[in-house]
């Protein structure tokens, strides 16, 4: 059986997206139930955090005709962590092999989490991008975040995907208007119609190293001209931290979802005074995208 690995970024996108998995109201007709299927994880006492876990399990396993899709939270590693080192690159790119080696090589491999959308000019919040490159830029140069001082990169360089373009075009090929129609809108700045933004050369921007959600503001247009300065092959579609470090996990067939949440530059105007809110309803929807995918990806075979 083909193994599929649905890699979500924080606890806070994981629990809205696997909701919109899970319900009738949002995937596909006929999609599977999840056996095993774990209960949602209470956050851990930060004055008595638990052991690191040696042997993680995914949230989720859903068993298709033609594979299995797991979900795994990437939170569900660090608790054993200080809250300062939730968003640590350098944590995340130390645990992330635990998941990857729970099985064999996947033969898919989906990142999901929320993102902004690189154009200041136009709101895509609440909608969903997906795309199959990453381009990645060290946010701390020279270890200058104590948190975060991963260096493996490669940074300032157009990653590519190994799935096909008519793979992707096909994966794309599922019902979008009727998919789209089941998303929730986010409350502040949301698109003028809800979509899902997919193009195969639609390039996730990863600004690594970075902890403190109040430097988005400065490095993530930062991380956008770096891009827009190379010579390029792509499209700058989402700004985030984590897509990018589980595309270097492994070669697998790889694309990304991200549900979008802030316009270019408005991070503090439309996340921050309703955060949550803006954020489970985007990570809902990036969940019905990957259950339609999933189901798009079966039909295939």
């Amino acid at each position: 059986m083909k193994r599929v690995m649905v890699v979500v970024n924080k606890w806070w996108e994981c629990d809205p997206a696997l909701l919109a998995m899970l319900s009738d109201n949002a995937r596909p007709a006929a999609s599977p139930w999840p056996d095993p299927l774990q209960p949602p994880r209470p956050r851990p006492d930060p004055t008595h955090l638990p052991p690191a876990n040696p042997d993680p399990i995914p949230r989720a396993v859903f068993s298709y005709k033609n594979f299995k899709a797991e979900v795994w939270c990437i939170s569900d590693l660090l608790e054993h962590l200080d809250s300062s080192l939730q968003s640590s690159t350098e944590q995340k790119a130390k645990y992330l092999p635990r998941m990857f080696s729970y099985g064999p090589p996947p033969d898919m491999v989906i990142a999901v989490g929320t993102a902004e959308y690189p154009d200041a000019a136009v709101s895509e919040n609440g909608n969903v991008v997906i795309g199959t490159k990453v381009f990645m830029v060290d946010g701390h140069p020279d270890g200058s975040n104590p948190l975060s001082k991963w260096t493996d990169g490669p940074f300032e360089k157009l990653i590519d995907s190994t799935l096909p373009r008519s793979v992707f075009s096909k994966l794309v090929g599922f019902d979008i208007p009727t998919a789209s129609n089941r998303f929730l809108a986010v409350p502040f700045a949301p698109a003028s119609a809800p979509w899902v933004v997919a193009d195969y050369i639609n390039v996730a921007l990863g600004a690594v190293n970075v902890t403190d959600y109040s430097e988005y503001g400065l490095i993530d247009p930062l991380t956008a001209k770096i891009f827009w300065s190379k010579p390029r092959e792509g499209k700058a579609a989402s700004i985030e931290t984590t897509h990018c470090i589980i595309r270097v996990q492994c070669e697998s067939p790889f694309l990304f979802v991200s549900g979008i949440v802030d316009r270019f530059g408005y991070f503090d105007q439309d996340v921050n005074p309703r955060s949550h809110g803006q954020n489970t309803a985007a990570a809902h929807n990036a969940g019905v995208a990957v259950s339609w995918l999933l189901g798009r990806l079966d039909q295939l075979g």
